[in-house]
């Protein structure tokens, strides 16, 4: 059983220096740079004062394998979520337990605290980043061209909207109402 701790720098260290080389990979495409793993360390870090929740995740025997944090995005109602892991293969284990149990419980702390979109995004070049956020209850919504340093990377949008809410209306036709 996984052991999820709020975050603490030594144990949110390891996970961060020791990055799986796609997480890696996708944190240097966000920043459009390279970007060594103490500066990734020190992004994390600075950023959490202003997040709602920011854990650390272990495996039984107490090996930190991956962060995870949420954050509002300034909009009422809504928040960004990021995770970061270690070696993707290594950890698939205790990484599949996480997203069971993200899936489990982000309902009940959504709701706890007046959540009812939670937004995320994954590098379209990781192989197993989609494929995680699915299992942890997201939905696709659009794949955004424009990233990186020269606008060459993509990303996919995620989402997972409170069961409670009701679907906003459709949006209109954007063709047909620019003729009128």
């Amino acid at each position: 059983m996984i052991q999820v701790r709020p975050y603490e720098d030594f144990a949110a260290h390891a996970v961060l220096s020791r990055l799986d080389p796609m997480d890696q990979l996708e944190a240097e495409v966000v920043r459009a740079e390279r970007s060594p793993p103490l500066a990734i360390f020190a992004d994390w870090r600075a950023a959490n004062a202003a997040r709602l929740i920011s854990t650390v995740l272990l495996t039984d025997v107490g090996t930190p394998f991956a962060v995870l944090g949420l954050s509002h995005t300034g909009q009422a109602g809504v928040a960004q979520a990021a995770l970061l892991a270690r070696d993707h293969t290594k950890f698939r284990r205790p990484l599949a337990e996480a997203a069971l149990r993200i899936r489990k419980e982000m309902p009940v702390f959504a709701e706890e605290f007046g959540v009812h979109r939670i937004e995320t995004r994954s590098w379209v070049q990781h192989p197993s980043g989609a494929r995680l956020l699915v299992a942890c209850g997201f939905h696709l919504e659009a794949t955004m061209p424009g990233f990186g340093p020269l606008g060459d990377h993509a990303f996919h949008q995620f989402a997972w909207v409170a069961p409670y809410n009701t679907p906003a209306p459709e949006a209109p036709d954007l063709k047909t109402s620019e003729r009128t």
